[in-house]
């Protein structure tokens, strides 16, 4: 009994103790790892800045590195990238001292020699670059910034400067033949000018949809159309095209930022546009006239040639074009001649005070009777309106077509003073009979 009691609290010992040293084990590790920690970091941020400063580093990888780095560290990456492109450009200059005194067979090596240190030469500084934007980004003195700006700029004005014609010249070409330059240059412009083809047959596309689908809606004036079609495409056309600047690569946040200062700009230095914008959506949606109607408006009469959201352009019976501000068309009393179907044509006519009054109204009847352009319904009204100072006259009122309402008034003027000159009617003027009296009549 007790010897097996004894040999189950020795495997419990023997347990415990396995439990103990495999816990401790474990918190070894941990400690282990978190006092790993710094070392790693450490050493990543020692290999960020050593890796940074490779001449082999591509433009996307040095861009990684450069984030966790400090403005002295950058500054001493700077002199880093200067003394890779020191080492380049001297190495450059060698081959074109080379070329001037080269033979024929030579010039060829030497001349690929050149173009590849070249464009070595352009990616590295374009890297040094961008080791000086990230260092003034972090706080880099502006003067000493301004110190490497100046040398790259200098390095690259007198690398080109010191070059000669004929190495230009087939630098040129091969920049012209090349997928990264010429070529892909032209296949840039021609895959934009397609981009922007399809945009504009896009907005067409979009704007002869919603213009047959504006066409099924009952009472909405042609302005209003109008109006809803072309701001349809143009929006359409203006979002496409920053699509396609998005896809190229074009940052078109900015461009956002740009159209919401010009609007806040522009509300207060266009507010009297504004207002004739916001008087032109009221006439289109209200519509008291439309294109083709005949209105008389701000002291102008003609028909509505077309109309924007600023103005309205009216065109007069001689042909004279009259533009008129949306807001004072709003603001003042419309009249639209053209807004009934029927119109009524009011003639007066006069006839002397010897002539019969009957006789004339069935004249005029008769005329009337005569005339296709006039209405029997409603029927024409033929009248003794008034008895003036010299005349009797007669109210003639044919009703007809609005569109015919000018070419009946003519036609019944015209033809009463003929029928009535032939009928024996006279139509009184005014005249002024002047007696003489002699001078001793007078005195007497």
């Amino acid at each position: 009994m007790r010897r097996g009691v004894a040999k189950t609290m020795s495997r419990i010992l023997v347990c415990l103790m396995l439990v103990g040293i495999w816990s401790g084990a474990g918190w070894a590790q941990d400690q282990g790892e978190a006092t790993a920690e710094p070392e790693a970091s450490s050493e990543a941020a020692f290999d960020a800045k050593a890796e940074a400063g490779k001449a082999a580093a591509s433009g996307d990888d040095l861009a990684l590195y450069l984030i966790p780095l400090t403005a002295d560290e950058l500054s001493e990456l700077a002199v880093t990238w200067q003394s890779h492109l020191r080492t380049q450009v001297e190495a450059l200059m060698q081959t074109n001292l080379a070329l001037k005194s080269a033979s024929n067979a030579q010039e060829a090596t030497l001349r690929s020699e050149f173009n590849a240190q070249s464009d070595a030469l352009l990616t590295t500084l374009e890297k040094y670059r961008q080791v000086i934007d990230a260092w003034a980004l972090k706080g880099g003195a502006e003067e000493d910034v301004a110190t490497y700006r100046s040398y790259a700029d200098a390095l690259a004005t007198s690398t080109l400067q010191t070059t000669d014609l004929k190495t230009l010249f087939f630098k040129g070409i091969d920049w012209l033949i090349s997928v990264d330059g010429g070529l892909g240059l032209l296949g840039m412009i021609i895959a934009v000018l397609v981009a922007i083809w399809a945009m504009m047959f896009l907005s067409r596309l979009i704007r002869n949809m919603t213009r047959r689908g504006l066409d099924r809606v009952p009472n909405l004036s042609r302005l209003l159309k109008t109006f809803i079609v072309t701001a349809v495409y143009w929006a359409v056309f203006v979002l496409g095209i920053l699509v396609v600047l998005g896809l190229f690569g074009v940052n078109v946040t900015p461009l956002f930022a740009v159209f919401g200062g010009l609007s806040f700009i522009l509300g207060f230095a266009l507010q009297e546009t504004l207002g004739n914008l916001a008087s032109g959506l009221m006439i289109m949606i209200l519509k008291p006239f439309d294109t083709g109607d005949y209105i008389q408006v701000g002291g102008s009469s003609g028909f509505v040639d077309d109309m924007s959201v600023v103005s309205t352009r009216i065109r007069t019976f001689d042909n004279q074009i009259v533009v008129v501000p949306n807001s004072k068309i709003w603001g003042d009393v419309i009249t639209n001649v053209s807004a009934s179907e029927e119109r009524r044509v009011d003639l007066v006519f006069g006839i002397a005070y010897s002539d019969s009054a009957p006789h004339a109204i069935e004249v005029l009847k008769g005329l009337v009777e005569a005339h296709k352009m006039c209405l029997t319904d409603p029927p024409p009204e033929i009248f003794v309106g008034e008895l003036g100072d010299n005349s009797v006259n007669i109210f003639c009122r044919p009703w007809c077509k609005s569109d015919d309402y000018w070419t009946v008034y003519w036609d019944l003027t015209g033809q009463a003073k003929e029928t009535f000159d032939a009928e024996g009617i006279s139509i009184p003027f005014p005249q002024r009979d002047v007696h003489l009296i002699p001078v001793t009549e007078a005195q007497e």
